[in-house]
């Protein structure tokens, strides 16, 4: 089915500005999942608020003094939000449910919940769900993790979706390696100290 957007009063004032951009993101409205089709339609009302802030300095400097108009506001806060909810499908391609965390530790479905409250599994919420990433189980690691995670997972003070970025990006400071792959060669300490800085005020 088509995605049928409901203008709000402000969105209904910048309608006609907004028409063509709208046809265009039709097409990719389509590929979404229903929360985040609203999610991307939510931020595009936002984007054409016919509110206008005050430009920080640095910002005027950046784009020159150019200002964007409506349309082009929300056709890029849309962009990122498309390439946030790609990047989110990739982080979890292939995750795990508790159901199969628990066939796969031979542990009940509730001992993968309470291993997830206590920090020492990672999952994400999506479409109802634990969705728990499959990377961070190891045979032969205590109690069938990563060793050291648990210590990670713990000691990132970010999202539970931004820890799974944080340990499969490679990481400059470690060398070009991603935390998760020098978790597996041993330096659990090296990437918890690191862990520690990651959303430190």
């Amino acid at each position: 089915m088509s995605p049928e957007i409901a203008a709000t009063p402000e969105l209904a004032e910048t309608a006609p500005t907004i028409r063509d951009p709208l046809r265009r993101f039709k097409e990719r409205l389509n590929a979404l999942q229903p929360a985040e089709m609203e999610a991307v339609l939510e931020a595009a009302t936002r984007a054409l608020s016919p509110v206008e802030e005050p430009v920080p300095a640095v910002i005027d400097a950046l784009t020159g003094g150019r200002r964007f108009t409506a349309a082009e506001r929300a056709e890029a806060e849309i962009d990122v939000l498309m390439r946030s909810f790609a990047r989110r499908r990739e982080l979890l391609a292939g995750a795990l449910t508790a159901s199969q965390v628990a066939r796969l530790l031979g542990t009940s479905r509730q001992t993968s919940h309470d291993r997830l409250a206590a920090g020492t599994l990672l999952a994400v919420m999506d479409q109802g769900a634990w969705r728990f990433p499959v990377w961070q189980f190891d045979p032969e690691g205590e109690n069938g993790v990563v060793p050291g995670l648990p210590a990670v997972i713990r000691a990132l003070r970010v999202s539970p979706l931004a820890k799974i970025s944080w340990l499969t990006r490679p990481n400059p400071i470690l060398d070009g390696e991603t935390p998760l792959a020098c978790l597996k060669a041993g330096q659990v300490e090296r990437v918890v100290a690191l862990a520690r800085a990651v959303g430190a005020e």
